[in-house]
């Protein structure tokens, strides 16, 4: 059967977090990136991570996980540096005309849905960060080493 993604795209609904579109509208929100990460193998739990850039140099993550906190986000705040970091990762990756990563599938262990949006734009993919080709792989570094709290590990038991 092939992959469509909506299991992904469930995972912000189950956990009530408000739609990456509709933040993006917000008065005095320049930009929304967002990070959700779905474990098949169901060896951690899923997760959403939503950063929000602000006017006034503003700029926080909040990281709702499945089953914790009644599926209040965490809040944290993010360096402009790292988020800039990813930012110009996704732009070198030409992020904007990049469709899903090929051959990913359920069977694949971690799957993300990263999505951007600002404004009335919103695109969104998915990738499997343990096996990701260029350009994916980009991506996934910058994630990896600018915003690792957004893909925080938390293990079921």
């Amino acid at each position: 059967m092939a992959f469509t993604g909506s299991s992904l795209y469930e995972v912000a609904d189950n956990l009530d977090v408000p739609n990456i579109k509709d933040i993006a509208k917000q008065v005095g929100v320049i930009s929304v990136l967002r990070i959700t990460a779905y474990y098949s193998e169901r060896k951690a739990r899923h997760s959403v991570a939503t950063v929000v850039q602000r006017h006034q140099d503003q700029r926080e993550m909040g990281v709702v996980y499945e089953g914790f906190f009644n599926h209040k986000p965490v809040v944290l705040s993010v360096s402009r540096d790292n988020l800039e970091q990813v930012l110009n990762a996704l732009q070198k990756a030409k992020f904007d005309k990049l469709y899903d990563q090929p051959l990913v599938s359920y069977k694949d262990n971690i799957l993300w849905l990263i999505q951007r949006a600002s404004g009335i734009y919103h695109h969104g993919i998915i990738v499997s960060p343990d096996i990701p080709q260029m350009p994916f792989s980009l991506i996934v570094n910058a994630i990896d080493a600018y915003l690792p709290e957004a893909i925080r590990e938390v293990p079921l038991t």
